[in-house]
């Protein structure tokens, strides 16, 4: 069954349906114009409502997925160089002297870690979460050719894995 509003004559107080979903214009009892549709006031208090609730909806989602996935915090290359220097151990630069433009990062970068270019290994997913941290706390560190290699060695580093080539 179709619902529709309620049509009500200001004039004669007379009150019916309009026929399917059109207005009506005139009172069908005294043919008077002042005609008051009871209902659509709530009806429009419904629609402003449920637009809040949606605007309201739609603009809190991000800030709570943002929360629920923000990446861990990236190690800067400074920390990792003094720490790799302070355990004498390890007397490797962190970046070979050769490289001179990004793409030989990258080459470089799965020659030592051919595991970086498997999708959601463990090597790649923190490959990727601290290439998304050092985007928006550190862009300038992508100005240095051989950024690839310096991200996978933190990366190496933090999960304890080593080089194919060691």
């Amino acid at each position: 069954m179709k619902k529709r509003l309620l049509n009500r004559c200001k004039n004669c107080g007379h009150t019916w349906f309009p026929r399917g979903f059109d207005l009506s214009g005139k009172c069908p009892n005294c043919k008077g114009e002042d005609i008051d549709f009871t209902g659509r006031f709530y009806l429009g208090i419904l629609v402003a409502l449920t637009l809040c609730a949606g605007v309201f909806w739609a603009t809190d989602r991000p800030r709570k997925i943002a929360k629920a996935t923000t990446p861990p915090p990236a190690t800067p290359a400074s920390y990792m160089k003094s720490r790799l220097a302070g355990k004498g151990g390890s007397t490797d630069p962190l970046v070979p002297a050769k490289i001179t433009t990004e793409a030989e990062g990258r080459m470089e970068a799965l020659r030592l870690y051919p595991d970086l270019g498997v999708a959601n290994s463990p090597l790649n997913r923190e490959f990727v979460a601290r290439y998304r941290s050092y985007q928006r706390l550190q862009p300038d560190f992508f100005q240095e050719p051989a950024w690839p290699v310096i991200l996978v060695k933190e990366c190496a580093a933090a999960l304890g894995s080593r080089s194919s080539t060691q």
